[in-house]
């Protein structure tokens, strides 16, 4: 009776760990597909915006970056909306609470950004607003990429995991430290005034490269897996 209890035991754990499983390669499968979509909507923007920034001289353009969540949030409605009644496993749950989560931080520090931005302009003189502005770009793909690296944990797709850190440590560092800034001034003679616009678009590069390296590739690696 103790054996058939304790194969009993063994095989009720087997049905578990297969269904863990399955239900991985399932949401790995639909991670991909958003993960795809949300990258190549990104991509999208980023040369919008840089469009924008550049055809009408103006620095206005990163106030489309507020349509991207929403762009977003109605694609991936309509994609899933035949598995709405779907039910939720907890590996799926858990990659939806790590987006949603990067979601919130993120459209909240890009309003607090723009709002201290509006107020510092007119309140302080020009250097000492260079000095006190907020940089959206480096702590939001530092964010994304630590969105992708969770993911990958989940997962347990660890290639997934060092495209996150890569990607999301690269994009820290090239804007923090203002790399496509510097490149920019050896390559032209022009001084950082005559660049003001070209030095604009700069975050959209580099917005643009992150969410092909740390959402496109890696969910057509996803998807190809979950075949």
């Amino acid at each position: 009776m103790e054996d058939n209890m304790k194969m009993t035991a063994e095989r009720s754990l087997e049905i578990i760990t297969e269904q863990i499983a399955q239900s991985r390669r399932a949401v790995s499968k639909s991670t991909g597909q958003s993960l795809y979509l949300s990258g190549l909507c990104t991509m999208g923007m980023a040369v919008l915006v840089a469009l924008v920034n550049l055809v009408f001289q103006t620095t206005l353009g990163p106030l489309l970056w507020l349509l991207l969540p929403i762009i977003i949030w109605v694609m991936l409605r309509n994609q899933n909306k035949n598995r709405e009644h779907a039910p939720v496993s907890l590996v799926g749950s858990l990659v939806g609470k790590t987006w949603s989560t990067f979601a919130y931080f993120v459209i909240s520090y890009f309003v607090i950004s723009l709002i201290w931005s509006f107020l510092a302009a007119r309140f302080y003189t020009p250097s000492e607003y260079v000095a006190m502005r907020i940089a959206i770009a480096p702590t939001i793909t530092l964010l994304m990429g630590m969105a992708v690296a969770i993911t990958g944990h989940i997962l347990k797709q660890r290639w997934l995991v060092v495209f996150g850190i890569v990607a999301g440590l690269g994009g820290f560092l090239w804007e923090h430290f203002h790399v496509g800034s510097w490149l920019l001034m050896q390559l032209t003679c022009f001084s950082p005034s005559e660049l003001a616009i070209p030095f604009s678009t700069l975050p959209c590069l580099s917005v643009f490269l992150f969410a092909f390296i740390g959402l496109v590739l890696p969910s057509l690696m996803l998807k190809k897996q979950s075949l």
